[in-house]
């Protein structure tokens, strides 16, 4: 196995884009130290008991709160705001998921520039006949 399917092995990653509604962070010493981001979508109705939309935790490093601060007081992104967030997707409590940001950005939504012939790809998907 070479070492870059050792990492692919090692590491699973997902993009998440959502409504950011707030970013924190915590320190309560040296050892303990870092932050959520937090992020809403539409509730689908699933869990019959949320009312309004469905909040998300991702977990962030201490030190990624003064780079979206910075972002806010630029005025490049105004919270609540539309980001994408890279995350790694780690084990947590009762085996359950865990989202940790590697990276966040604003989110600039692609242009749909395919020719309208274009066969799909192997995982695109195809219309209905």
């Amino acid at each position: 196995m070479s070492a870059y399917d050792q990492a692919l092995m090692e590491t699973m990653r997902t993009t998440v884009i959502g409504n950011v509604e707030s970013v924190t962070r915590y320190s309560i010493d040296a050892d303990s130290k870092g932050g959520a981001i937090w992020v809403t979508k539409p509730n689908t109705g699933k869990n019959s008991n949320v009312l309004g939309n469905e909040i998300i935790k991702v977990k962030m490093p201490f030190d990624m709160f003064p780079q979206i601060q910075a972002m806010q007081e630029s005025g490049d992104i105004t919270l609540p705001q539309v980001m994408e967030i890279l995350c790694d997707v780690d084990m947590g409590g009762q085996n359950k998921a865990v989202l940790s940001a590697v990276s966040i950005r604003k989110y600039i939504p692609e242009t749909n520039t395919k020719p309208a012939d274009k066969k799909p790809a192997v995982n695109e998907s195809k219309p209905l006949a």
